[in-house]
Parts: C-alpha cells; sequence; structure tokens
C-alpha cells in the first residue's frame, strides 16, 4: 500500500509598495544586528551600503518572516518583536541579533 504525505502551508505575503501599508509587517525599519546594520522596507533593502530591490516579505510563523530579493538572495528573521529579531542567512549560515534603530 502506497502511502503519501500532504503539508498544507500558510504565508501571508506582502508585495512591493512605495509605501508603509498600515498593517506593515515588524521587520519594516532600521536594524542595528552586531556587525552590520539593514534597513528593509516593502521595496528595497539595504545593507552595507547595498540598495537591493525586495521581491516579497513572508510570514512564515507567528514571530518570523521571511525575504526574498529580486536577485535570488533570501533571509529569514526570527523572534520578531517592536525593538528587536534575529536575522539569519541560509545561504551564509550566518546569524545575527538585532536592535532597532529609531528614524
Amino acid at each position: 500500500m502506497k502511502h503519501s504525505l500532504i503539508v498544507i502551508a500558510t504565508a501571508t505575503f506582502f508585495a512591493p509598495t512605495n509605501g508603509h501599508a498600515e498593517t506593515a509587517p515588524p521587520v519594516y525599519g532600521n536594524w542595528d544586528c552586531e556587525i552590520m546594520q539593514f534597513s528593509l522596507d516593502g521595496s528595497t533593502y539595504v545593507v552595507s551600503g547595498k540598495k537591493v530591490a525586495v521581491a516579497s516579505i513572508e510570514k512564515i510563523a507567528e514571530d518570523a518572516w521571511g525575504a526574498e530579493m529580486t536577485d535570488g538572495y533570501r533571509f529569514a528573521m526570527f523572534d520578531v518583536t517592536k525593538n528587536s529579531l534575529t536575522w539569519h542567512s541560509p545561504a551564509s549560515g550566518d546569524t545575527f541579533e538585532c536592535r532597532r534603530v529609531p528614524g
């Protein structure tokens, strides 16, 4: 007898926009992460002075978000609160604790 496994996943996608919606993800903003700083909004990811266009921002768990850039680069943000998050790159394996920077 053949068994099959069906997995149903739910995700919320936030497409790039020209402004912040009232329901903007809590990961939008400016962040200081130990050895790097980044900013993220619905259209642009800026890290180390390099601007990259955002393809999508996806809620992957209650307190976690995934981001995909138009160049295919992806990263995740875990344990997201109003003022902190954990940034992780599956490509490099780097993980950083980040604090929100006002402004």
